[in-house]
């Protein structure tokens, strides 16, 4: 059988990697991804009909003895033919079995190509504990969403979408695994390679995002000069804290540097962001709130965080004209909140850990010429998209109808959807800022829109690159 499949494929008449044009490789890779689902997907319903079968024929008074049980079974059977691991054989009995039993609609996504392996994943896991009187309606409600033609939604937000749909229509579902979740807390460490440790472990989301920030913060207290990378000082961030330590040691080795001697030693409070209605922090609505860099969380959490949090509210800047480059506060927090992260395709990077872009060049020179600080006009790009913006060819465009998209240095176009806890936790469309209605100013011509590129790309390419302060 495998040869007959493999000539099939081989038969497609797929085009040659090494002469092909960019776009046409871009759209076989597209094309074989989908296949690939399709073809994972009966591949975990063949594991899951393994194990229905080994259930049939197991005996119905069975032996505790002399009886094998019949998952161990397909497990044993699965596992040899496929030369993987038991856990590895269960777990695609496991992913096939809930697909078949209890999301049909989700397995004939998958099976059609249109949902990965990735998200199937996502879905099966976030929905083992909605009660079996809301899957059907939980079901059709995350499949609406995921597959609803706009800009295909990644596993973050994709999760946040299920999070969301759990807790419209089975809210002790979302409450019942995080507490279950809870439970299970852990900080695993062991040998690693080259003389290092690996560290993993599984923590409530709010002292997650906490730790990461603070270790974040501290990993900042050094001087430019210092040579390692931020990921090798956020490390050694986490080891300076378990020593009680409130900031960490600059390496640089200069006796000038500005930090040396306990500069920075005062400690900051590490900030995250918690987007909620009023009603959820006062404890007059149950509806979950959203956590910055992991998603929803349930309303318990939402009100265990602003017990000892800095509150205040989000609302719809006013999108007056302004010349100024920096956003105010207002218009950051609200474009952040918005896209909840970074606007490229499929980037989970959170918007709070991203650069504000202005969609329409700001014009140093004579900003009443376009590109306006507005929350219209400003989207969040992490570090490496907003450079591929501005150096790399992708092009970011808004439709007649309002609608964004970003086409690649080859042609291929994206669309981009804001995916943020506004749209997400008030389950319809965003209300968007009005467009400016001033007097249209004298646009760019292609060379001031040239000019301005290249003003950006002197400014980024002088020295060490700065983030702006926005």
């Amino acid at each position: 059988m495998f040869e007959q499949l493999l000539q099939a494929l081989t038969g497609a008449g797929l085009p040659d990697p090494a002469t092909a044009p960019t776009p046409a490789l871009v759209d076989t890779a597209t094309s074989l991804h989908r296949f690939e689902a399709a073809v994972s997907a009966r591949t975990h319903a063949y594991a899951a009909a393994v194990f229905q079968r080994c259930l049939d024929e197991a005996p119905t008074d069975p032996d505790p003895v002399s009886t094998i049980d019949p998952w161990d079974a397909a497990e044993a059977e699965l596992s040899a033919a496929l030369t993987i691991t038991s856990a590895g054989a269960s777990a695609l009995i496991d992913i096939g079995h809930n697909l078949i039993t209890r999301l049909p609609n989700v397995w004939a996504a998958f099976a059609r190509g249109d949902l990965d392996l990735y998200r199937v994943k996502i879905i099966v896991n976030a929905t083992r504990n909605v009660a079996e009187e809301h899957l059907k309606e939980v079901e059709r409600r995350i499949l609406a969403a995921a597959l609803d033609g706009r800009a295909p939604l990644t596993s973050h937000r994709l999760r946040g979408v299920v999070d969301r749909v759990i807790a419209q229509v089975d809210a002790d579902g979302l409450r019942t695994r995080r507490e279950a979740a809870t439970k299970q807390r852990h900080v695993w460490i062991g040998p690693g390679q080259d003389g290092m440790a690996e560290l993993a472990g599984s923590l409530p989301a709010a002292d997650a995002m906490f730790l990461s920030g603070r270790i974040g913060e501290m990993a900042k207290t050094v001087c430019k000069q210092d040579p390692r990378t931020f990921p090798a000082r956020k490390a050694d961030a986490l080891i300076a804290l378990s020593k009680g330590e409130s900031h960490l040691a600059c390496e640089c080795g200069r006796e000038a540097c500005p930090v040396v001697g306990g500069a920075s030693k005062v400690a900051r409070k590490a900030l995250v962001h918690v987007i909620a209605t009023r009603a959820t922090v006062n404890g007059t609505s149950e509806q979950p709130g959203w956590l910055d860099g992991f998603g929803i969380i349930d309303a318990d959490q939402v009100r265990a965080i602003a017990e000892d949090a800095i509150v205040r509210p989000l609302t719809t800047p006013d999108e007056k004209t302004t010349d100024s480059y920096t956003p105010t506060e207002q218009v950051q927090d609200y474009v952040r909140a918005l896209w909840g992260s970074c606007m490229f395709p499929n980037c989970d990077v959170p918007a709070w850990d991203c650069d504000l872009d202005h969609r329409d060049p700001y014009n140093h020179d004579n900003p009443a010429t376009g590109g306006r600080t507005t929350a219209e006009n400003l989207g969040p790009f992490c570090r490496k998209h907003h450079r591929g913006k501005t150096f790399g060819g992708w092009d970011l465009t808004k439709g007649e109808d309002g609608t964004l998209s970003i086409t690649s240095p080859h042609g291929k176009t994206y669309p981009v959807a804001e995916t943020g806890p506004i749209p997400l936790l008030g389950g319809t469309e965003p209300d968007r800022p009005m467009p400016d209605t001033a007097p249209d100013p004298k646009r760019y011509t292609r060379i001031q829109q040239h000019e301005a590129r290249a003003r950006s790309e002197r400014a980024l390419n002088e020295g060490d690159y700065e983030p702006p302060p926005f």
